[in-house]
C-alpha cells in the first residue's frame, strides 16, 4: 500500500472509528488495515490512533494528521481534476460556507442559475455566523467577510463592501435630532457580539474625520441576521454591510442614519484548504464572482 492510500484508509478510520469499516471501504481485511496504519505511525515517528477494544481514536498528533492528510487529498483530488482537462463537467456534492446573511442575499439569488448551469453538481450552503473549520466540516469553498486568521489555507480577494448605519425612519429621525451624532447613537446603537472579542467597535468616518464607539443600546446578537431584524423592528441602528440592508432600503423599511458617515469597509474573501481549487469550487465561484454586489480590487 503507498503513502497515499495509507493516508485515505487513516483518515476512513479516524471517521469512521473503526479498522473494520475503513478497510472495507478502501477493500482490504481488517488486519491489513491495522498493520498500513502501524506502519504509517511507525514512518512519521509518532502514534496517531488510540486504540480501545470500542473505537479508535486520534491522538492530538493523529489529529494534526488526519487535517493535513485530508488537505492532501483533497488537493490531489483536484490535482487529477485538472490533469483529466477543462472540459470535464463538474460534479458531486459541493459544500460552500458563509454567514447567514450573506447566504440568504448574495449566493442564494444565484443558485438556481448555477445549478441549471451544473447539472451534476448538488450544492450544500452551511449557512451560520460561526467561524467554520474547513476540513472538519468538509467544506469545499468558504465566503468569508471581514479579517483572515487562518493558517493553511488558499484565500483570494473578492473585494470589499461598504458599511452604513440603518434604522427605522422613527429611530432615525431621533439620532437626527441629537446635537451631535455620538449623542444620537447612545443607547441606540445595537451590538453585534459574533466577534472573537466580543462586541464589535463601530469606527465610522466622514472624509478626514474619525468617530469611534463601543455600541451602547439594549439589544445585542451575535447574529448579524438578528442585528438586522432587531433594526427593523426599531430596536435602535444598526451598522451592517451594504448588501445586506439594500433590499429594505429600497423598500422603505430601513433608512440610513447619517449617510454622510460609513463605517470601515468589510473584506470578502473567498478561502480553501490545499492549493488547489476542486473544478466544482471553481465553477461556482466564476459564476458567482461577477454577480457579487461587492466593490471590486
Amino acid at each position: 500500500m503507498d503513502r497515499l492510500d495509507a493516508l485515505r484508509l487513516f483518515v476512513r478510520t479516524v471517521e469512521t472509528g473503526s479498522f473494520t469499516r475503513a478497510g472495507h471501504e478502501v477493500g482490504v481485511s481488517q488486519p491489513q488495515a491495522s498493520r498500513a496504519v502501524a506502519g504509517l505511525e511507525a514512518r512519521l515517528g509518532a502514534r496517531l490512533l488510540l486504540r480501545s477494544t470500542r473505537r479508535l481514536s486520534p491522538t492530538e498528533a493523529g489529529q494534526r494528521v488526519y487535517e493535513q492528510a485530508l488537505r492532501l487529498l483533497t488537493e490531489e483530488s483536484a490535482l487529477v481534476e485538472v490533469a483529466a482537462g477543462a472540459d470535464r463537467e463538474p460534479a458531486g456534492r459541493l459544500r460552500v460556507s458563509g454567514s447567514v446573511v450573506f447566504c440568504e442575499d448574495e449566493i442564494a439569488p444565484h443558485a438556481g442559475s448555477f445549478l441549471e448551469a451544473f447539472p451534476r453538481v448538488r450544492l450544500d450552503l452551511l449557512a451560520t455566523d460561526a467561524r467554520v473549520d474547513l476540513v472538519a466540516e468538509g467544506v469545499d469553498l468558504a465566503l468569508r467577510l471581514g479579517g483572515l486568521a487562518d493558517s493553511g489555507l488558499t484565500a483570494r480577494r473578492l473585494g470589499r463592501y461598504g458599511r452604513w448605519m440603518v434604522a427605522t425612519r422613527e429611530v432615525a429621525d431621533r439620532v437626527a435630532e441629537a446635537a451631535d451624532l455620538a449623542t444620537g447613537l447612545a443607547g441606540r446603537s445595537l451590538a453585534f457580539t459574533g466577534g472573537p472579542q466580543g462586541p464589535v467597535r463601530w469606527r465610522l468616518r466622514r472624509g478626514d474625520d474619525r468617530l469611534e464607539l463601543e455600541p451602547t443600546g439594549r439589544a445585542s446578537s451575535a447574529s448579524a441576521a438578528l442585528v438586522h431584524r432587531m433594526a427593523r423592528e426599531g430596536l435602535g441602528v444598526a451598522l451592517l454591510p451594504a448588501f445586506a440592508v439594500r433590499r429594505c432600503l429600497a423598500e422603505g423599511r430601513l433608512v440610513r442614519v447619517a449617510p454622510e458617515w460609513e463605517g470601515e469597509p468589510v473584506e470578502l474573501h473567498a478561502l480553501w484548504s490545499g492549493r488547489v481549487l476542486p473544478g466544482k469550487a471553481r465553477a461556482f465561484l466564476d459564476h458567482l464572482t461577477p454577480r457579487l454586489t461587492v466593490e471590486r480590487p
